[in-house]
């Protein structure tokens, strides 16, 4: 039911809402957090996510895409649909996630956690590292062993 002429479907609203919220979110994530807190002293690339589910997203956000094309609707909509869909594909294969060590602390995922919130620290023989917060674990999945004995060497040199 269309309340007025001339105003936007609901589905295309929110579209736009996730495509802008997406492109901000990979503007931070790639180049503000960088900028943000002390300089960088070293980075540790982290392991990806299962690509599985990712491309499960994709093949789903494809089909909608055909079928928004075959109905012949909104050329807004479809482009929207396109750009969630490249946005999805740089999330889950483009971009390599990566914890920035700080001089004050840790950014993983996103989020800046300082070195005195950390209570409790363990290195596990599946080479993962666990932070443990007050209130939460904050796994780190490094790619290379070396990285995390690293960042583990890091950590210990804190002052309490």
């Amino acid at each position: 039911m269309n309340w007025r002429r001339g105003t936007m479907a609901i589905h295309t609203v929110i579209l736009i809402l996730l495509v802008t919220l997406g492109l901000a979110c990979a503007v931070y994530s790639e180049w503000l957090i960088k900028l943000r807190f002390s300089p960088t002293q070293f980075t540790i690339v982290l392991r990806r996510a299962p690509r599985k589910d990712i491309a499960i997203f994709i093949v789903l956000l494809l089909i909608v895409f055909a079928q928004q094309l075959m109905r012949a609707e909104s050329p807004l909509t479809g482009s929207l649909l396109l750009g969630l869909v490249l946005l999805s594909v740089w999330f889950g294969w483009i971009r390599q996630p990566v914890a920035l060590i700080k001089a004050e602390g840790i950014v993983i995922k996103g989020r800046f956690i300082r070195w005195p919130q950390i209570s409790h620290y363990q290195l596990t023989k599946e080479g993962v590292l666990v932070l443990q917060l007050p209130r939460e674990q904050v796994i780190v999945n490094a790619t290379k062993l070396e990285d995390l004995e690293r960042l583990y060497r890091h950590i210990i040199a804190q002052p309490a």
